[in-house]
């Protein structure tokens, strides 16, 4: 009799767990894709951040020999503005 008694308890035991597990699951399923989600778009944005770090050293690198270097200026005036010093003669070709 005890043995029947503890085989049905058991039984009943085991449909608990896997309740009790199946509750959880659904419970945390959820949360657990939402940070999956908020995860990349956290690195998604580190590496935005790192790209806009690079291109503000370049600017700033930039800025620092434009402000040190006539030729850098001069450089830029050429190639961004289309100038050129007085009495020069710009052929232009395509590569």
């Amino acid at each position: 009799m005890f043995s029947k008694l503890r085989k049905v308890l058991s039984v009943f035991l085991y449909i608990l767990l896997f309740l009790i597990f199946v509750f959880a699951l659904t419970l945390f399923s959820p949360a657990m894709k939402r940070t999956h989600e908020v995860e990349q778009k956290l690195e998604a944005q580190k590496a935005l951040l790192e790209k806009r770090k690079t291109t503000r050293m370049a600017l700033l690198r930039e800025v620092h020999d434009l402000e040190q270097d006539p030729e850098a200026i001069e450089k830029v005036a050429r190639e961004r503005f289309n100038m050129c010093k007085e009495g020069e003669i710009i052929i232009k070709y395509d590569r």
